[in-house]
């Protein structure tokens, strides 16, 4: 991440505090849509909302993981996000740090646009 430009070796420090203090935390997993967006929504004429198209499913933290895509979507300026707690936040960072290492593994095409997303997500985190 340093090598990248995605964070500095100061910042580096901090980070590294915040995923040590994730390992004291408790989590429950379960399945997160994967895409919570209003395409993806029907109300019935019991005024439930209903979730459609689970293909992007995944198991993770419950309730974060929904969150951390939320926040995506709001970094990226795809819609409009709630406002999150740290613990959430952190996550997010953790998410974002590990696809981009995915990406430096296996899909090297994808390293400039994880890269600049990375550093989004750090400009946000270490605000």
């Amino acid at each position: 991440m340093i090598k990248l430009g995605v964070i500095t070796q100061m910042e580096s420090q901090r980070v590294r505090k915040l995923f040590e203090n994730l390992k004291k935390e408790t989590f429950r997993f379960g399945l997160n849509h994967g895409d919570i967006s209003l395409k993806n929504t029907i109300v019935n004429q019991a005024k439930q909302v209903i979730l459609l198209d689970w293909g992007n499913a995944e198991v993770s933290a419950v309730p974060h993981g929904a969150v951390t895509q939320l926040m995506k979507y709001q970094i990226l300026g795809l819609e409009e996000g709630p406002n999150i707690e740290d613990f959430t936040r952190h996550l997010l960072l953790l998410r974002t740090f590990n696809n981009l290492r995915w990406a430096i593994d296996r899909s090297p095409d994808l390293i400039e646009p994880y890269t600049a997303f990375a550093k989004q997500v750090v400009d946000i985190i270490m605000d």
